[in-house]
């Protein structure tokens, strides 16, 4: 039996641009942004995330583009379309882009290589759109602040991969935007690739700071720069 669009949470797929401050090992590489708008089909959304490193840093490691084409299907977000889209020093190697052809149940890389497309197979950036998903719906039917894990699998690069993300704490955090009360997610899988999440309970989940980092390199960090110019839990 189908289920209805309904299932996700209504305050997740509302039209918002939030602005952040992006640094390496505390040291600010540039700004960034992530957009939430309609795609123009209906029940279908595009999101992206961009980077844009300040001047001195640009002719190296350039600008990032990465975008997720997504739509509503029997109450679920699926995937159509992905790109990652970086300029500077070696960025061909990493660049690539995903077809999503779910009548026929495969993944198409823009190499022309081929992986089975199962539900709930996601890109790995509108991997951030289910998990702050998750914690709406938790939310909304306890009543009470979120906990547990959750695995993500994802099309990636090269592969079809899992993140596992478990609530890890509930702390303050200060960003240029201001002091927010938030759930912590960590990546729990892989002890050499960390990932943090700080996500606001109190606006629609969104993620106010984030940190990566791979083995010893310096840590990758993203802090909300100004409140989303479209608050989702304002928004109707």
């Amino acid at each position: 039996m189908a289920i209805p669009a309904s299932a996700l949470s209504p305050e997740l797929l509302v039209s918002t641009t939030t602005q952040y401050e992006v640094y390496r090992d505390n040291k600010q590489l540039g700004v960034g942004k992530i957009e939430l708008k309609p795609a123009g089909t209906p029940d279908c959304w595009s999101y992206s995330q961009e980077a844009y490193p300040s001047a001195w840093l640009r002719w190296l490691s350039g600008d990032i583009l990465e975008q997720s084409h997504v739509c509503v299907v029997d109450g679920q977000l699926r995937p159509v379309a992905y790109r990652y889209n970086r300029s500077g020093v070696g960025a061909s190697k990493e660049n690539f882009s995903l077809r999503f052809d779910w009548p026929k149940k495969e993944v198409v890389y823009q190499n022309g290589d081929v992986k089975p497309l199962t539900d709930g197979i996601v890109d790995r950036l509108s991997m951030q759109l289910v998990l702050r998903d998750w914690l709406l719906s938790e939310q909304a039917a306890t009543g009470k602040e979120p906990i547990g894990t959750k695995e993500v699998k994802f099309a990636d690069r090269k592969k079809i991969d899992s993140y596992v993300f478990q609530i890890k704490a509930h702390e303050e955090v200060k960003t240029p935007a201001g002091t927010f009360k938030t759930t912590r997610l960590d990546r729990i899988d892989n002890d050499k690739r960390r990932a943090q999440f700080w996500l606001s309970p109190d606006n629609g989940y969104i993620v106010v700071k984030a940190e990566q980092q791979k083995e010893d390199d310096p840590p990758l960090k993203l802090l909300l720069k100004k409140m989303p110019t479209t608050s989702p839990t304002n928004s109707k």
